[in-house]
């Protein structure tokens, strides 16, 4: 099994299921891959799953404190200079020149070992006598690099490539990914730095970054820095081991919004445009399994989900809120408002994942979706290998890998997931779900195929189930039916959208929300209090 499926293992495995439900096949190869290691899988996620390396130097450029990943990723020992890890001996000079004269935060990017670019941002201390570096694991501002990227005169293909160089990714997955040759390839990057007016890689991605932080600077006030989400500040609950995202308008009409495991929790702009025009406050925990939230292997992931969700109201002093669901979500949502009705005063579901109350539910989705609802109800040990396959994937390739795997054979949110404004949405998914090594997504792939239907005739408030009307991936008669199954629900399908409804029309999902808490008398400071 290990020899066969290297490099395309989640496909065959997928495939194998697929043709074991329609009697093609004996299994004898899921056998095997049941015995699969994860240890053969999780290597790849290191990237996502380190902590972020931190450096402290003297004004000289000298190592005086490192943590054990700066250590291992830099090949530094204490007092080895800066100048060891920099593209040149000049950089590293230019950078601590401009390190004595401002006190603004600057930007160092340096070499790993293996020959990857990390960013830095650089502090001093209260004395100027040391320099504190905190690596910075994501935060480029994609709008600030389209300009970019459209002012120095890159082609289409060549914006592929630079696009694909901030992200980190080496010429061999980059030539995978636009299937073109290496050779290709590094022309093209040749040309990408010739344009920019730099010789490095390091340089471009030093710039790229320097433009962003400047972006950020003018454009909104100063935040504090997150290295996990670079589109909502994220704060620690009062247990500090419940991060949460807020945005929107301070003091608005109060929305807890419960991430799926599709969608980033708020890369998209077009989010705080709603949130701020409709004046809602949007707070978004960070789901056990996800981010730097954890998932113990004995909780139970709906109730700790709930008890974390309590927590953060309490902690922004909310008494009551709209409640917001993307997809898996909804189970979350549905347990909330069961247990703490009276915090709960509507709740959206956008889209809605209903419970799985029969195999007939999987009866209009492509192959592959129910070979996974399959392998989630007959082999749960060996869905979660599944899951991770398909992540290390994500892992090696990028983010941009995600439609194809999470959307094949639904063309239509394959498109949407795909688009180019939608990167910043694949980067955040793609840190959330590695930063717990899949722990949150594997958990909710089970959650997905269980059946919770017994609860929903226990909620008072309105209950809104949206549904896109070319989503394949859920079945529209059992969004239909927990609709019908809520004393006060409701089912609106969507036109132009499919199960990728928070990425196509957020801020109509914002609007929903908007609409249920006027109408259920909750408003916010800007609204007046009814």
């Amino acid at each position: 099994m290990k020899n066969a499926a290297h490099k395309h293992d989640f496909d065959i495995i997928v495939d194998e299921i697929a043709s074991v439900m329609t009697g093609r096949s004996d299994g004898a190869l899921l056998d095997s891959t049941a015995a699969l290691s994860s240890t053969a899988i999780l290597p790849a996620y290191d990237s996502y799953t380190r902590r972020a390396m931190s450096l402290l130097i003297d004004r000289r450029g000298l190592i005086v404190q490192q943590n054990s990943d700066a250590a291992r990723l830099l090949g530094l020992q204490i007092g080895d200079p800066v100048t060891a890890i920099t593209d040149t001996p000049q950089t590293a000079r230019d950078f601590l020149t401009s390190r004595a004269l401002t006190s603004d935060p600057l930007p160092l990017s340096v070499l790993t070992l293996d020959g990857d670019v990390a960013l830095f941002l650089s502090t001093t201390s209260a004395q100027h006598d040391h320099i504190a570096l905190y690596e910075v694991r994501r935060g480029l501002n994609d709008d600030v690099q389209d300009r970019l990227a459209q002012t120095i005169g890159l082609s289409p293909g060549e914006s592929q490539v630079y696009f694909r160089l901030l992200e980190g990714q080496p010429i061999k997955d980059i030539a995978t990914a636009l299937n073109k040759t290496e050779g290709t390839i590094r022309q093209q990057v040749k040309a990408v730095l010739s344009k920019a007016g730099v010789s490095s890689q390091v340089q471009l991605v030093s710039i790229a970054y320097a433009l962003s932080l400047a972006a950020d600077r003018t454009t909104k006030p100063p935040v504090t820095i997150n290295h996990t989400l670079a589109s909502a500040v994220l704060q620690a609950g009062p247990k500090g081991d419940v991060p949460y995202a807020r945005f929107g308008l301070a003091g608005g009409m109060p929305v807890l919004l419960l991430h799926g495991a599709l969608f980033g929790v708020s890369a998209l702009p077009e989010l705080h445009v709603a949130a701020q025009s409709l004046g809602l406050d949007i707070i978004v925990p960070i789901r056990p399994g996800y981010g730097d939230c954890p998932l113990p292997d004995e909780a139970d992931a709906v109730d700790l989900t709930v008890r974390h969700a309590c927590t953060v109201l309490n902690h922004c002093d909310l008494r009551q809120v709209v409640v917001v669901a993307h997809d898996v979500g909804t189970r979350f949502a549905v347990r909330l408002a069961r247990d703490h009705p009276d915090r709960v005063v509507a709740l959206v579901a956008a889209p809605t994942t209903p419970p799985m109350q029969g195999w007939h539910q999987t009866s209009d989705m492509p192959l592959r979706h129910r070979a996974n609802a399959w392998a989630s109800q007959n082999f749960p040990g060996l869905m979660d290998k599944l899951v991770l396959l398909g992540l290390s994937q994500v892992a090696q390739k990028g983010g941009a890998t995600i439609p194809q795997l999470v959307f094949a054979g639904c063309d239509f949110d394959q498109a949407v997931m795909g688009q180019d404004e939608h990167r910043a949405v694949l980067k955040e998914l793609t840190a959330l779900v590695m930063r717990q090594q899949g722990r949150g997504f594997c958990s909710d792939m089970h959650i997905t195929n269980e059946d919770w239907s017994g609860e929903l005739p226990h909620l008072a408030m309105p209950v809104i189930a949206l549904h896109g009307e070319h989503s394949l991936t859920v079945s529209r008669k059992a969004v239909e039916k927990l609709a019908q199954s809520v004393p006060n629900g409701h089912f609106r399908l969507v036109a132009d959208a499919g199960h990728s409804l928070p990425l196509s029309h957020p801020a109509l999902v914002l609007r929903y929300a908007f609409a249920a808490g006027m109408r259920a008398g909750l408003a916010g400071l800007d609204h007046g209090v009814f």
